[in-house]
């Protein structure tokens, strides 16, 4: 067991987050010890990369479930149930095998991945982390990109960060996809899924480092109007996603990348989907509780 420790390495690929971690098979039973350093790794780093894990699905949930209890997928026009409730398949590939085009209301939908945000806000306990497997990768194109809320928490003057702290944002899952576009949303599912409160700064319980928590899903500051919310989560939105804090992942088939929902932005980015198939499983490890 201490072997397998001892292979593992932790190789940082951005100057302020995320790291490329080797010398680990994670189709396989993992020791305490190997697990504890990926853990740790993944509370400093906030992303993590995996070359090389071709993962089936059961083979994904075990080792995410090593996280805590895993999510379930929010239902949609876009849901594939052919997999296990615990998957998200954000495919242009239907469960049949068929390309999906991109003006198919699924992809439409599939769209606001494309929308900086992180997994789960929209909901009463947030997820945690998310791991995304790429099954199939176009050669070009369809990158995810990272961007630290962290950074953004660092870059605030220290006046500004006295205001943010203690507030509360409300988040809604029918605000950010009426972004994209109206009706996506049945009124059934908006039902579903009410706005929700959650802290505007949270930190982090092991290291006690704080982030701002925004995303396509954070429509307004309580006691605000959203006129005069959207600035305020505009200005956080821009510092978090500027350039120089942007990590931007170049798929090769097997990655698996996980992130920390509570400190990273993340987005999908455009692809041909007319000549390329793209097939990634996704993961969410949910969150311990209500952030406000």
């Amino acid at each position: 067991m201490a072997l397998a420790a001892a292979r593992l390495t932790v190789t940082p690929i951005h100057p302020h987050f995320g790291a490329e971690v080797g010398g680990v098979d994670l189709a396989r039973p993992m020791d305490g010890e190997t697990f504890a350093r990926i853990r740790a790794a993944f509370e400093e780093h906030s992303v993590l990369v995996f070359h090389d894990q071709p993962l089936s699905d059961e083979a994904q949930m075990a080792f995410s479930a090593r996280f805590g209890p895993l999510e379930k997928t929010t239902t949609s026009v876009a849901q594939n149930r052919k997999v296990a409730a615990e998957i998200a398949d954000l495919s242009n590939v239907d469960p049949d095998g068929a390309v999906i085009p991109m003006d198919d209301r699924r992809m439409v939908y599939h769209s606001g991945n494309q929308l900086w945000h992180t997994d789960s806000s929209f909901k009463p306990v947030p997820a945690l982390a998310s791991l995304l497997s790429g099954r199939e990768v176009p050669p070009e194109g369809g990158q995810t990109e990272y961007a630290s809320m962290r950074r953004a928490w660092a870059g605030l003057p220290e006046d500004r960060r006295r205001w943010l702290d203690g507030r509360v944002a409300i988040h809604s899952f029918a605000y950010s996809r009426g972004l994209i576009a109206p009706g996506l949303l049945t009124p059934e599912q908006e039902a579903a899924l009410p706005p929700v409160r959650h802290a505007l700064v949270r930190a982090n319980p092991v290291n006690g480092r704080k982030s701002v928590y925004v995303g396509s899903h954070c429509w307004y500051v309580e006691g605000m109007s959203v006129e005069d919310s959207r600035p305020v989560i505009d200005e956080l939105m821009a510092l978090t996603t500027q350039p120089s804090n942007v990590y931007s992942h170049r798929w090769r088939r097997h990655d698996l990348v996980m992130w920390d929902n509570r400190a990273m932005l993340h987005r999908g980015r455009p692809w041909d989907g007319a000549r390329y198939r793209r097939v990634m499983h996704r993961t969410t490890v949910a969150g311990e509780g209500p952030t406000a």
